[in-house]
C-alpha cells in the first residue's frame, strides 16, 4: 500500500507538472498574440483624443517652440527613420508610420523632406486616411521671418 501511494503522489506530482507547462505555454502565446491587437488599440485610442482637423500639435519636444518649423527645417527629416512631411501647410513626423504605409517605403520617401500635399490628395487615399493624419502631426510651416515671433 505504501507503493501504491508513492507511486499515485508521483503520478499526480506529473500531472501537475504538465499542467502547469501547459498552462504556462497557453499564457505565453496569449500574451504574444494580444500584443499586436493592445498597440492597435492604443493607436486608434490616441486618434480619437482630439477632433480631425483641429490643428493641435500631437508630438512635443521637436525643436519649435511653438510647433513652428521653416522649410529648411523640415528638409532635415529625409531619412527612413526621420520622415517628416508637409501636408497644406502643416508638419506630420511619419517616422513611425513609414513602414506601415501600405503604398510602400517610396512612396513617403518621394516626398521626405518637403511638401507632400499633392500626393497626400490623391486618389489611392479613402477619406479616413484625412482624419487619421493628425495622429502625427507635430506643428506648422512658418516663414523663416516669422520663427522667433
Amino acid at each position: 500500500t505504501v507503493e501504491l501511494s508513492l507511486r499515485a503522489a508521483l503520478c499526480q506530482r506529473r500531472a501537475m507538472s504538465t499542467n502547469t507547462t501547459t498552462l504556462a505555454l497557453a499564457l505565453a502565446v496569449v500574451a504574444a498574440l494580444a500584443l499586436p491587437v493592445l498597440r492597435f488599440l492604443a493607436k486608434q485610442l490616441g486618434q480619437l483624443g482630439g477632433a480631425p482637423g483641429a490643428g493641435t500639435v500631437v508630438g512635443g519636444g521637436y525643436g519649435g517652440k511653438d510647433g513652428s518649423f521653416t522649410l529648411a527645417e523640415v528638409a532635415k527629416h529625409d531619412k527612413k527613420d526621420d520622415v517628416w512631411v508637409i501636408i497644406k501647410g502643416k508638419v506630420y513626423d511619419l517616422s513611425e508610420f513609414v513602414d506601415e504605409h501600405p503604398g510602400g517605403v517610396e512612396a513617403i520617401m518621394k516626398r521626405a523632406g518637403g511638401d507632400a500635399t499633392e500626393g497626400f490628395f490623391g486618389p489611392q487615399h479613402p477619406s479616413r486616411v484625412h482624419d487619421m493624419i493628425d495622429e502625427y502631426l507635430v506643428g506648422k510651416v512658418v516663414d523663416e521671418a516669422d520663427k522667433d515671433k
